[in-house]
């Protein structure tokens, strides 16, 4: 039973049956009742006063002795078991239905068949699905006819796909290499090189860098980093900054603070 009070803004809960402890929950969204978001707590008793928010709002009292209704497929936690659409009733395995996003819903393909429950092809030896049809191996699309099962000629692990016209042709590029089905890059790293477009490139900075057994190093000063094909300053005029001794310090004397880039007098307060 749902009532209002005490309190002009209070909602009272009181229920009979089942037995403690008893979660109650509550939400503008009735599908959402029984989400761990929308409980309010757990108490013995068997009433529960809620300071209810405006609006419309839906609350539920579970109790783990006390019956739920049977789980169906829409969306919702009927059985409050905090598993939504788990073992629903309403869908019907012998016609191959499952329940998918709350809406029972056959699992079968285009060219399947449910018998007795079970997904099964209508299409035949060495045939395949294309759009609800079943046809031969399409040789367009690099298949073939092995042991009864329409296959892929091309071999991926020499990474090898299905180009135009139905032949198989690589992945990868001219500058890579496949090892183990995978692309792997076949520039010469030692020279800083990376295959870009199709081609072995230098990844250092032209302007700015030079190739080390280490990688890429600048080229500029201290207290600079290569960025954009130009030496840039590390130190920050904003505050003060200067290159020291290859350190950015700051360039205020003592009792001196940076504000805005200027070295001023400190406050003595």
């Amino acid at each position: 039973m749902v009532k209002h009070g005490p309190g002009p803004l209070d909602v009272t809960l009181e229920w009979t049956g089942g037995q403690p402890t008893f979660e109650v929950f509550r939400s503008a969204d009735v599908k959402a009742l029984c989400r761990a978001d929308t409980s309010l707590g757990v108490t013995d008793g068997r009433i529960w006063i809620d300071p209810a928010p405006p609006g419309t709002v839906f609350y539920k009292v579970h109790s783990p002795s006390a019956a739920e209704p049977p789980e169906i497929c829409n969306g919702v936690d009927d059985d409050c078991d905090g598993i939504i659409d788990n073992n629903a009733l309403d869908c019907d395995a012998g016609a191959c239905q499952a329940c998918v996003a709350g809406t029972c819903r056959v699992q079968c393909g285009a060219c399947d068949n449910c018998i007795s429950g079970t997904c099964q092809t209508r299409c035949g030896s060495c045939q395949t699905c294309v759009n609800g049809s079943c046809g031969p191996c399409n040789p367009t699309l690099c298949q073939a006819c092995v042991a009864g099962v329409c296959q892929s000629t091309c071999d991926d692990t020499q990474c090898l796909t299905c180009g135009v016209g139905g032949t198989c042709v690589s992945s990868c590029a001219t500058c890579e290499t496949c090892l183990a089905g995978i692309c792997t890059d076949n520039c010469d790293r030692g020279q800083c090189l990376t295959c870009q477009s199709g081609s072995c490139r230098p990844f250092c900075d032209p302007i700015c860098q030079t190739c080390s057994p280490q990688g890429c190093i600048d080229n500029c000063g201290p207290c600079q980093r290569c960025a954009g094909g130009a030496c840039h300053s590390l130190c920050s005029p904003n505050a003060c900054e200067d290159c020291i001794d290859g350190m950015c310090r700051s360039r205020c004397n003592p009792g001196e603070s940076c504000v805005n880039g200027l070295c001023e007098p400190s406050s003595t307060g």
